[in-house]
This record gives C-alpha cells, structure tokens and sequence, in this order.
C-alpha cells in the first residue's frame, strides 16, 4: 500500500484530471504506477501510460507536462496508426531504406542486424518528429502551455552538455532557433538544414510525411542519445486495439515494406494482416432481390388498340347492352405495390484457390496477391452474412480447411504460397461440396491445371452438388479444350485484366447472397 499513498499524497490524480480537463476531455486511460526498474520512457504496462517513482518524485509541475505533452500526442500527432504508418514509411525512406518490391519480405527470412537497427532508428526518428509537432502546437495554444513546454525542454538542455549525444544537441539547437528559446546553442549545419525543413510550420498536415522523411535523412546518421525512446503513441496502441485496426496506406505497399512498417510502430504484420488491411477499401453490397404484388384497383375504359384479353365483357355488358369500343368497353385497371424482400437462403461458402508457381507468388500486382485478396474479400463477406465458409489451396500439393465459422482458419489457408505445379485436388473438392450441398464454390486459377482430366469426374460431381463459379485467369495461354470442359460446370469468367479479378468476385458475391440466381440463369 506505500507506493498507493505515495501517489495519492503528490496529487497526480488531479493533475491528471486537470490536463484532461484542458483538452476537452480525451477518451484516455489513466496512467498508472510502473514497476520499479522498468527500463524504456513512458512505458506501457495493460495499455496504459505508465509512471514510475522517478517521475513522480519531480512534481505536479513536471507530471502537467508530460500529461498535457501525451495527451497532444494521442489527439494530434500522431493520432492515429494511420498517421503513425505513414510517418514510419517516410522515417525508413528518409533512412535510405529500400522500398517496393526490392524490399526484403520480414516474415521470410527475419530481421538482419542492419535491418534491425534501420528500423529501431526509423522508430526514433518518428517519435522525435511527433515531438516536435505536439510541442511546437502546444506552444502556440496559450502562455501556460508555453511556460510548461519550454520548462520541459529546458531539463534536457541544463544536462551536463556532456551527457548529451549528438543528436539531442542538435535537436534541442534546432527548437533555439526555431521556438526562439534559451536553450544551448548548437553550431551545427544539421541545425540550418532542419530549419528549412520546418520553415512552412507544423500545421499542415499532408507536409509531415515528408517533412519526417527530411528530417529522418539529416538526423539519421547521428549518434542516437534520450530523444526519440519509447513507444510510437497512436491511440490505436494505448487501447490495445492495434491488431484490428487496418493500416489504410496497406494498398499502396508491398508485403515487405507493409511490415517493416509495423516494425517500426512495434506491431507484428504478416501476409494475413496485409491481405486483411488491403481489403478494407473492397465493398460488396448485399443487394437482396425485391419482390412486388400486382393488385386490381378499378376499371379504365377498354379501346381498340388495347389486347382483346384485357376487355371484361361481364362487367361492360352490366352496364350496357351494346359493346362500343371506347365507349361502352372496360377493362381491369391493375397497380404494383412493392413488398419486403425475400429473405434468401445463405449459401456457404467454398474456396479453391491456385497457389501454384504460374501464379507468381504474393508480390503486389501479381496473380497470387489479385486472387488472394479477391478471396479474403468473399470469405469476410459471406462470414458476415452468416455464411459457413471452407478453402482449398492448392498446387502440387494442398492445403484445406473443412466447413467452419472460424474466418482465422480459413484465411491461413488461402494465404500459402505453395509454388510447385498445378494439380486440383477433386475428390477433396467434391468431399465438401457434399458435405454443403447447394454451396457456392468459387474457383480461381490461371487454368494451368495439369490433372483436370483425372480429377475431371469428381470435380464435375462437385459442380452439380454445390454452385460453380470459375475465374480463369490469363486467357492468352488458356487451352481451348481445357475450356470448353470448364464451361460445362458452371458459369466461367476469363481475366483479360488482372484488375477486373477483384470486381468480378465482389459482383459474383452480391449477387449470390442477394438472392439471386445466377449460375444457371
């Protein structure tokens, strides 16, 4: 109970209640007491800002500091693990990393020791810009922000200038200047470079990416010392939600660049998470098919140029004995109400996917990385509708996961890379269409299938158990024989453009958990 009254009698609970209170408020957790020792600067512990004995013991005017300065950091910048993934790209491009598909793929073959220390300088390197851009904000926000930010500041310049290594000096140099501060000197060139870096201000957001790059590039070859340690503070991070929250910038990187990213901001990316996050912008819509009721609503006359069907003798001749066409004629007027729409059968969901050596592995852009990711997106879908949902990788070899709920299992499966020849497995195929009759199964390959004839019967059974749907890829090498097979189980799209792929899949989605039938139309 001492280190609980220890808190307690240095007020930090109303000091932080105030910061919160300055800032209108922020969803945050509150911090709590770290355990003794703990090594890193502001540490997590359960996703929470965590204080040591140390800091406390240097008062509410320094905890209203830190508080006010975290709090920047989670509603400004970074904010967000977006913001924070796009300021880890620029750090590592700054960095002279390498980028697109030259760059390694991590989970491969691991991190190398210079990778290692690229990405650990990367990760400095975005904090420090965060720094920089939550403190120069809260700097012109009011006095007593001002009077708090440069007290801050100024506990790392009154250090013996010793202690500090060069990167500091010249950061702490570079505010002198910028801030207009009496903070030490520093008579470095890096300190005019990074002045004309941040000479546009720090309000405009859509120039941090590259102000982070430039800043990375000068910064980057000096020996590292206390700025920049800790964690990457994205809200995303302190709530522990980062696992589920897509990286948006996904679409735009390759595999390897997309997790050293999440390297930098201390999350673990794979394939999976790639495909996942890449998916977030892909929408399919449920379109359920609308129904309508025809009723009668009264009499109109009936005239000539109207079918002779529509006239009603009975009731024409109830009112004269004489049929004079637009006179003494009528027919039965009719009117469409709409009704709710029919709420169709869900049908499960099997998918047979190419991952053979043709396919060209997962690198963006390729076959392999359009069908997967078309795949993930019509598993996440018919997950959602409530669908059960299976998968066949397949290539010499195959990989499955029988009918589940569990959409971790199956995107595992759809996610190998087997890279050997193009053999689909039937009997396995036509196992679990059995095991769902009347399930869509959606096929995608470029058709290089070397085994179609000897697996031909159990896939044909297969087709007239379950719903097939086959996306052939790469049409210019496709064997008119092979083909015209193909045709016969279902309905067949050929991939002229490996783009039209995706939105092919979404439309055959729509379509088949709205209700409508489409294969044998």
């Amino acid at each position: 109970m001492a280190p609980r009254r220890r808190m307690e009698s240095l007020g930090w609970i109303e000091v932080w209640r105030r910061s919160r209170e300055s800032w209108h408020w922020p969803l945050l957790p509150p911090p709590v007491l770290g355990e003794k020792g703990r090594s890193g600067s502001f540490a997590f512990s359960n996703y929470q800002i965590t204080l040591d004995q140390k800091a406390l013991q240097l008062g509410p005017l320094y905890l209203e500091n830190l508080f006010h300065h975290l709090i920047v950091q989670y509603i400004f910048c970074p904010r967000s693990l977006e913001n924070a993934g796009i300021l880890a790209l620029a750090a590592l491009k700054g960095l002279g990393h390498p980028s697109g598909s030259n760059s390694t793929y991590v989970s491969a073959y691991g991190l190398t020791l210079g990778m290692a220390s690229q990405i650990e300088s990367a990760h400095r390197m975005v904090n420090i810009f965060s720094d920089i851009v939550s403190d120069s904000f809260r700097l012109e926000r009011s006095e007593r922000d001002e009077e708090l930010v440069l007290m801050g500041w100024r506990r790392l310049g009154e250090l013996d200038g010793r202690s500090l290594n060069p990167l500091d000096r010249v950061v702490l140099g570079f505010l002198r200047e910028f801030w207009g501060a009496s903070f030490p000197s520093c008579p470095r060139p890096e300190v005019e470079h990074l002045l004309r870096i941040f000479s546009a201000g720090i309000r405009d957001k859509s120039l941090w990416p590259r102000q982070c790059q430039e800043m990375a590039r000068i910064l980057g070859a000096l020996e590292p010392g206390i700025l920049g340690q800790g964690p990457v503070r994205a809200q995303e991070i302190l709530n522990g939600s980062a696992d589920a929250v897509p990286l948006l910038c996904a679409a735009n990187l390759d595999a390897g660049e997309y997790e050293e990213a999440l390297a930098v901001l201390g999350q673990k990316g794979d394939l999976k998470r790639w495909y996942r996050d890449q998916s977030y912008f892909i929408e399919i819509r449920e379109v359920p098919r609308a129904r309508s009721e025809v009723t009668p609503s009264g009499f109109a006359k009936w005239r000539l140029t109207d079918p002779c069907y529509d006239l009603d003798v009975s009731y024409s001749l109830s009112l004269s004995p004489h049929l004079i066409p637009g006179v003494s004629t009528y027919k039965r007027d009719h009117e469409t109400s709409p009704m709710m729409p029919e709420r169709a059968g869900v049908p499960d969901l099997l998918v047979v996917l190419d991952s053979s050596r043709s396919m060209e592995g997962p690198r963006k852009g390729t076959k392999t990385h359009k069908a997967t990711l078309a795949a993930f997106k019509a598993c996440q879908f018919a997950h959602s509708m409530g669908a059960e949902l299976a998968a066949i990788n397949f290539s010499e070899n195959y990989r499955l996961a029988s009918w589940t709920r569990d959409l971790n299992a199956v995107e595992d499966v759809l996610v190998e890379f087997l890279a050997t020849r193009t053999h689909i497995p039937g009997k396995r195929i036509l196992e679990l269409a059995q095991g769902r009759p009347g399930c869509l199964i959606l096929c995608i390959t470029d058709t290089h299938i070397q085994n179609l004839y000897q697996e031909w019967e159990d896939i044909k059974r297969a087709s007239e158990v379950g719903r097939f749907v086959l996306f052939s890829i790469d049409p210019d090498y496709r064997d008119r024989h092979v083909e015209e097979s193909l045709s016969s189980l279902g309905q067949i799209y050929y991939i002229r453009q490996l783009d039209d792929l995706i939105s092919l899949v979404v439309e055959v989605s729509e379509r088949a958990y709205g209700g409508e039938s489409f294969i044998f139309s």
